[in-house]
């Protein structure tokens, strides 16, 4: 049986694509935002807390044994509306942080005893809200960057 089709040209008979210009301005990716959202959590961390484990009696926390994690509840669980709220960072060593899955238990009893029953229940409540990622992320970015200069 015979195969019939289109037979493509050679390429030095193919007329060269159109390259157009975008038509909409691209917003800046949610990767570069989140990255630095980072940066200025971990320097408003090293700022408003000492560099104490929040979970164990470890003291004085350098380089890589010096995290900022997301404490009482892991990063899976929060929505882009406490991914980088201050409410939940806290530094915390690497074998808390990493090694231990952030030691939610010990992590929820300190903050429940130095903030109090109604700021869990507030946190809780705000873990349940669904936003715009990229709107909160920007808006967060904004905010952290006023509140340092």
């Amino acid at each position: 049986m015979r195969r019939t089709g289109f037979k493509r040209k050679p390429i030095s008979e193919q007329k060269p694509m159109k390259r157009t210009k975008l038509k909409k301005v691209s917003k800046k990716p949610i990767s570069k935002i989140q990255r630095e959202l980072w940066i200025e959590c971990r320097r408003i961390a090293s700022l408003w807390y000492k560099k104490d484990c929040y979970t164990c009696q470890a003291k004085k926390l350098e380089g890589s044994n010096c995290q900022l994690g997301h404490v009482p509840y892991p990063k899976s669980v929060l929505g882009a509306n406490l991914k980088y709220s201050m409410k939940v960072l806290r530094w915390q060593c690497f074998a808390c942080n990493i090694h231990r899955g952030g030691a939610g238990a010990e992590a929820y009893k300190r903050m429940l005893r130095e903030e109090g029953k109604a700021f869990m229940e507030e946190l809780e409540l705000e873990k349940q809200k669904t936003v715009n990622a990229y709107d909160e992320y920007v808006a967060l970015l904004e905010y952290y960057k006023s509140i340092t200069e």
